[in-house]
């Protein structure tokens, strides 16, 4: 057996081929080389930020176009959200309990309700709303539960309320007011006292009109923006408006008509909206009451302040007039000048957010048209 030397073989290998035990190192790189890969991966860089770019703005442009084609869907259902967050709010306050807050009551005959703070409250944080159809006045005082303490001193007046009472709910302080007759009043907040100053409501306002919807019906009009929108157009005109919808408590189209007619109201408009499954669109019809006569200006009169309204303001097809029977008790049973619009909507848009949407803009637009064609009438009548 041969014996080989390891040591022997691997040195006759390095001499019989020394190019294969050289392991050659790469080039060296020059530096206009290298900025020129720099270059290359900096053109490289911008390509893609430039593609990328490109992308992003059409996919804004896209967006945009998107959002701008259903602007109308977004805004209206941004505001009902809103208001159904709202609403829901007011419904989880009203259920909580009732704690009553200790009074001690002062009779004035100063035809006024004051209450006595122990700190400022915020003309923000206080909300008047009537009953109108109860001659209730509810004041609401929002957070102040803490600032009120038991054994408040309230200054009424027996002449012409028939009682007053206070209670806690949640931490708003709430405050009822039952009055004899229906009184125009205005708010005072003073540092120490808040005060509702009452007084005869025919003096008050140069105008009042009261206006109905279904009480089923009545979320369809609050919203804030609406609801100002309203005020607004009252202030500038001196009107008085008394919005059944605004009433929390269950109310029907005979108390509304009554109450019209007590305080003598200058004019009582009625809306109602209903599914129809066999239109393309909204329209109006107009019901009215042309046997009962009143001088100067009465139903007719009205109903075609209304229904050129809806022709000016609105998007409505005006589908003509209708004189009243025995179930119109709106206007039926009105003895000063009342109208009702009779408003028809697609079935399937009643269930649709920004339709919807559209036709409480549009009834908004019709009730301050009504009243702007009616009051140049009326004030030409008043003395």
């Amino acid at each position: 057996m041969e014996i080989i030397d390891v040591e022997e073989s691997i040195n006759t290998l390095e001499q019989d081929s020394p190019e294969d035990s050289i392991i050659e190192e790469p080039p060296a790189i020059t530096i206009a080389e290298k900025e020129s890969l720099k270059k290359e991966k900096r053109n490289h860089f911008y390509d893609m930020a430039k593609r990328a770019a490109i992308v992003f703005c059409i996919a804004a442009v896209a967006l945009m176009t998107g959002f701008k084609l259903n602007e109308d869907f977004f805004d209206a259902n941004s505001r009902i959200s809103l208001l159904m967050e709202r609403l829901k709010e007011e419904q989880q306050k009203l259920s909580y309990p009732k704690l009553n807050v200790r009074a001690d009551f002062i009779d004035e005959p100063s035809s006024r309700l004051a209450i006595r703070l122990n700190a400022p409250i915020s003309t923000q944080n206080i909300s008047v709303r009537e009953e109108f159809t109860r001659n209730k006045v509810v004041i609401t005082l929002s957070g102040a539960s803490a600032d009120i303490s038991d054994g408040v001193d309230i200054v009424s007046d027996s002449a012409i309320m028939d009682a007053v009472g206070v209670y806690r709910q949640d931490t708003d302080v709430v405050v009822e007011v039952y009055c004899k007759d229906t009184y125009g009043w205005t708010l005072e907040n003073k540092p120490n006292e808040l005060s509702l100053k009452f007084g005869d409501i025919k003096n008050a306002y140069g105008s009042i009109a009261v206006v109905y919807m279904p009480f089923e019906d009545k979320n369809r009009l609050v919203l804030s923006e609406w609801q100002q929108s309203l005020s607004r157009f009252a202030a500038d005109n001196n009107l008085k408006l008394f919005l059944s919808y605004n009433m929390q408590e269950n109310y029907t189209a005979e108390d509304i008509v009554d109450f019209a007619n007590r305080i003598d109201a200058d004019m009582l408009l009625g809306v109602s909206v209903n599914a129809d499954d066999g239109i393309d669109g909204e329209s109006a019809r107009i019901v009215c009451n042309s046997k009962y006569f009143i001088p100067n200006f009465g139903s007719t009169q009205l109903a075609i302040a209304a229904a050129e309204a809806i022709l000016k303001e609105t998007r409505f097809e005006v589908a003509g007039f209708r004189e009243c029977g025995d179930s119109d008790v709106i206007v039926k049973a009105a003895t000063i000048p009342a109208a009702f619009i009779e408003i028809s909507q697609p079935a399937e848009d009643m269930v649709n957010v920004e339709a919807s949407y559209k036709l409480n803009e549009n009834i908004i637009e019709a009730l301050k048209g009504t009243f702007a064609a009616s009051l140049e009438y009326i004030g030409g009548q008043k003395p």
